[in-house]
């Protein structure tokens, strides 16, 4: 069953590449800004997710965004905004904008990873309603106490975690390819290095790491093989794994995405797609 996704928006060109190129994954469905457009397409589509591309001009439309909230037409969809790096950190700040939202995503941002973002957020948001379900029963026995203590350790680490810098694994044959990205990479992460993934389980066990960058096709042991390790191994495959890869074939680009990665890389990279995928799927 695919998706049903509303797009909106004060950026009609993305509206369209997104629209156009996605029919494989959503359907998906277009409506102007007006607020009564937005509710009278709620009303007939009910979309699984409202997804709005933003300006910089981008107040008017969070207010609407907050109304269509408190509206009987609202189905409780999730809402994803697709903005600019300056955007982005404007909504980050004001809490009461970015509580509006489940996903902020930055541009740039190719449309095949925007398509893994939004399909690994509702097969995320699967796992965690099942998890829940299977331990709905053991979390009501506990005492409220026990939980309000648990609760608060969890904000506690989130907020200890916030403010470390992230650790980056970036996994590639290429030596220049390796030196490229630390150096693209190092001011604002701590970044490792390996030109194969067969050291690569043990250390990412060992290593606190927030995103892996895989390259996709390398001897020995390719990044499909080195991804399905990662996957396949409780103790690591909640890490997220980004492509880097030099196919730009069609078929070749589904043939990644088939195996859900959380995001992939073209080479030549462009470094500003580099640092927004990374901010992206760290944060």
């Amino acid at each position: 069953m695919k998706y049903k996704i509303l797009v909106s928006g004060n950026n009609p060109s993305l509206i369209m590449d997104f629209i156009n190129h996605t029919e494989t994954f959503f359907k998906s469905l277009s409506t102007t800004p007006c607020m009564k457009d937005i509710v009278g397409h709620f009303e007939l589509f009910s979309p699984d997710a409202y997804v709005c591309f933003l300006n910089s001009e981008h107040s008017s439309i969070l207010t609407q965004i907050s109304t269509l909230k408190r509206d009987e037409a609202y189905n409780g969809a999730s809402i994803f905004l697709i903005c600019d790096a300056k955007t982005c950190d404007e909504l980050s700040k004001n809490l009461m904008f970015s509580a509006e939202a489940n996903l902020i995503i930055r541009r740039p941002i190719s449309v095949d990873n925007l398509v893994l973002r939004i399909t690994r957020y509702f097969d995320e948001l699967k796992e965690a309603k099942a998890k829940e379900e299977a331990g709905k029963t053991a979390a009501e026995a506990k005492p409220a106490a026990v939980a309000s203590n648990g609760k608060a350790e969890e904000k506690a680490a989130a907020a200890s975690g916030s403010a470390e810098r992230k650790h980056v694994l970036v996994i590639d044959d290429d030596r220049i390819i390796l030196k490229m990205l630390k150096e693209a990479l190092s001011d604002d992460y701590d970044v490792t290095t390996m030109v194969n993934g067969v050291a690569a389980e043990k250390f990412l066990e060992s290593k606190k790491v927030d995103l892996v960058i895989l390259d996709y096709e390398m001897p020995i042991e390719t990044g499909a093989d080195i991804f399905r390790r990662i996957k396949n191994n409780p103790k690591i495959s909640h890490i997220p794994v980004c492509f880097l890869t030099g196919i730009s074939e069609r078929e070749k680009i589904m043939e990644v995405m088939a195996l859900k990665p959380h995001g992939y890389l073209l080479k030549p990279i462009d470094m500003d797609m580099l640092i927004a995928t990374v901010s992206n799927l760290t944060n």
